[in-house]
């Protein structure tokens, strides 16, 4: 095949197709090369500058991240997610109202998040001196995202994944170039705090150029009330949320300490970072696609099924794979002062196994025009996780903390809403399991074999993760194979036919 044959494959491929489906798998290709690109390259800036600063410095960031984050899902108004969900392509009636919005909030977040930080750094928080000037350079960061244009909710909406590619990367490559420079400069936390600031100034620039939409100083009183009906319970949702997602950081660093927060909050972004991108891979564009069948029953259950299938497929093996390279990974990559996060990595593993499967469900609530039924969901999760986070954790430090975490989604709020999405499909639960069951035999075998390479000491650092995770592959590979010869099981085909759909 010549090199210009390759090319034009790869434009085919990547160009958006005209059908719907072709357009979601379109869509799901751009959104998995954003996800992964993005991803490696935050990751590696982020082993790399916690190498250089230490669990100390990485902690007073992590807590900083919480307080942002506290502040962004407590004011988030679900104005994009509204609008997204109509059925009309053209929503510019409702851009200059929702972009006054998303001006307002950024602004008053931006004020709370400079006056609070003398509170939130004293004794009477977090206890962290070094905290208070970093946020009030993050207040920067609220105020540079409301300003983007609200126009960008068009890639999504129209499954334009190609330009919302350009639009992260955009950001994420100033990010590793501020961060990594400065932490070499001063091995300090300001690495990662600049490099923030930094990449949400150039996608504030970047979102003018992928969209076209240009945005005026205009509000409409009735059009702010119709965003807000549907999108109250996305700001249910967000308050529910950040309490489950970053409650648990804010309570190890408030009862455990700055260095134990930043090697919690490492182990996640470690453990949850493969899990993280099918997640989003699958709320990007399957929420959008759902909103577009949302009058066709059968097509909407066979979606469902379908995105819960290819889910499991490649979580499942993804999950256990980090819980067994997991060892390895720290040793090579960090230094001994990270040792301590090992069981939390392979514990937090499975929770973005969890994730995953729950991503699934969200999106469909969402485009169906039931978004309270998450949000329901997580106030019982939350619920839990506050009876049972302080006996936990004073009894097992952060691995108590994430056996909570990790125990809550197990037996509550997946089965719950899996449950409930497969009713709302008018689907089989026993089908559903069936989907979850089919790639755990295979995953599982194939962390029994990585953990078997690696006790048997064939080689160490780069050498050995490499082939830690070329056995995995292949192991898993085979089995899969195997699997699918003799039962219904058809995920290899599904992959081969979403293949062949790009292809064509």
């Amino acid at each position: 095949m010549s090199i210009s044959s390759v090319v034009a494959l790869v434009r085919r491929v990547l160009s958006p197709g005209g059908d719907l489906t072709e357009r979601a798998v379109t869509s799901g290709v751009w959104v998995m090369l954003t996800n992964v690109v993005d991803r490696v390259l935050q990751l590696a800036m982020v082993l790399l500058v916690a190498r250089l600063i230490g669990p100390d410095s990485y902690g007073v960031m992590a807590l900083a991240l919480v307080v942002m984050s506290a502040l962004t899902k407590l004011s988030r108004l679900g104005i994009d997610a509204a609008l997204i969900q109509r059925e009309a392509d053209d929503v510019d009636a409702y851009l200059d109202t929702a972009w006054m919005m998303q001006n307002a909030r950024g602004l008053v977040v931006a004020a709370v998040l400079f006056v609070s930080a003398p509170i939130v750094a004293s004794p009477l928080v977090f206890d962290e001196p070094q905290l208070a000037p970093v946020l009030r350079v993050l207040a920067l960061s609220p105020l540079l995202s409301g300003l983007q244009n609200p126009g960008l909710l068009y890639l999504k909406k129209d499954l334009r994944f190609d330009k919302q590619f350009a639009y992260t990367l955009s950001g994420t490559v100033f990010y590793v170039a501020v961060a990594v420079v400065v932490a070499f400069l001063t091995r300090s936390v300001w690495a990662l705090v600049l490099g923030l600031v930094a990449s949400d100034f150039v996608r504030l620039v970047a979102s003018y150029f992928v969209a076209d939409y240009r945005p005026r100083p205009r509000f409409d009183l009735d059009h702010a009330r119709e965003l807000f009906g549907y999108g109250k319970w996305i700001f249910a949702s967000g308050v529910v949320l950040f309490l489950i997602m970053e409650g648990d950081d804010a309570f190890v660093g408030w009862y455990l300490g700055t260095a134990v927060v930043g090697l919690y909050q490492l182990a996640y972004r470690v453990s949850n970072a493969p899990a993280t991108e099918v997640t989003q891979t699958i709320s990007s564009v399957i929420f959008p696609t759902y909103s577009k069948m949302q009058s066709d029953d059968r097509q909407l259950r066979d979606g469902f099924f379908k995105t819960v299938q290819l889910t499991m497929f490649i979580s499942f093996p993804i999950a256990v794979g980090v819980a067994a390279v997991a060892p390895t990974f720290v040793d090579t990559f960090l230094t001994e002062q990270w040792d301590a996060m090992i069981p939390m990595i392979q514990l937090l593993a499975a929770w973005g196994l969890l994730r995953s499967l729950g991503a699934t469900t969200g999106p469909l609530f969402q485009a169906i025009g039931k978004p309270d039924v998450p949000t329901k969901i997580q106030f019982g999760k939350l619920v839990i996780i506050a009876a049972f986070i302080y006996p936990a954790t004073a009894r097992y430090g952060a691995v108590g903390t994430g056996l909570v975490i990790v125990g809550n989604s197990l037996v509550f709020s997946e089965p719950v809403s899996t449950y409930l999405a497969t009713q709302a499909v008018d689907g089989s639960y026993a089908r559903l399991l069936r989907l979850v069951a089919y790639p755990a035999v295979p995953s599982i075998i194939m962390g029994i074999a990585v953990v078997a390479v690696h006790r048997m000491g064939i080689a160490t650092g780069v050498v050995e993760f490499t082939l830690l995770v070329l056995v995995g592959v292949v192991v898993y590979g085979v089995l899969a194979l195997a699997v699918e010869r003799f039962s219904e099981y058809d995920s290899v085909a599904l992959c081969r036919r979403l293949a062949r759909t790009v292809v064509s």
